[in-house]
């Protein structure tokens, strides 16, 4: 079994991974590094912070794990956005450490789709909206759960994509593995009186980004998480 690194050489780790993280920040900020881009070489890395190899190689390892570095054989190591795996990873373990529950998970989600939506009712983008637009469609139309279930989703995908917010978007998307789980639990325990009112809360929102009445989709929205609480 191995045993505990001692606790001098878990700082070090940890030091080492704080030098070469700040350091590729400096150089996103001075312009040198941007994303897609190739990273230095370790050798490059390890004169520059004076580290060692197996040190730069770990701190590497460590920012690849979190979604920020990809390592590609034989050509070196490149900048990435790739974090909001990571996100969605240790959302999933605080939920299923109990750390955090549905509702704490609902209230986070709707203060993001609220704030995308204020931004969506002023910018009106076309092609969200017409994407909304049928997605309400095909879940008036759906027979079977997982056609509900997928209608619902690209209707949130859209009101998303409408508030032109990457930021939200990112998050959104990190999000979205636990919010399928919570997504199929709701749907599967629709009857019919509760799928008419959760529809027609689709519809208002919808009619609302058509028409810029902020208010209507505020109401709308709220009653929306309302209902799946």
């Amino acid at each position: 079994m191995k045993t505990k690194p001692p606790a001098s050489e878990e700082k070090s780790t940890a030091r080492t991974y704080d030098l070469v993280l700040e350091y590729l920040k400096g150089q996103i900020l001075e312009g040198k590094l941007t994303l897609g881009a190739k990273l230095p070489s370790e050798r490059s890395l390890m004169a520059e912070l004076g580290l060692g190899r197996n040190s730069v190689r770990e701190a590497l390892r460590q920012l690849e794990n979190m979604g920020f570095v990809r390592s590609v054989h034989g050509q070196g190591s490149f900048l990435v956005n790739e974090a909001g795996q990571g996100f969605s990873s240790i959302l999933s373990m605080m939920l299923l450490l109990r750390q955090s529950d549905r509702g704490e998970f609902l209230t986070l989600r709707e203060s993001l789709e609220g704030a995308a939506y204020e931004r969506a009712v002023r910018l009106a983008p076309p092609q969200p909206i017409q994407a909304m637009e049928q997605a309400v469609q095909a879940m008036e139309q759906a027979q079977e759960p997982d056609q509900l279930e997928e209608a619902e989703r690209q209707f949130h995908r859209g009101r998303i994509e409408a508030g032109e917010n990457q930021l939200i978007a990112v998050i959104m998307e990190a999000l979205s593995s636990q919010g399928e789980l919570y997504r199929r639990e709701t749907l599967a325990q629709l009857h019919e009186a509760t799928r008419a009112p959760l529809l027609d809360t689709h519809r208002r929102i919808l009619k609302a980004l058509q028409t810029g009445d902020a208010p209507l989709g505020r109401a709308a929205l709220a009653e929306h998480f309302q209902l799946i609480q």
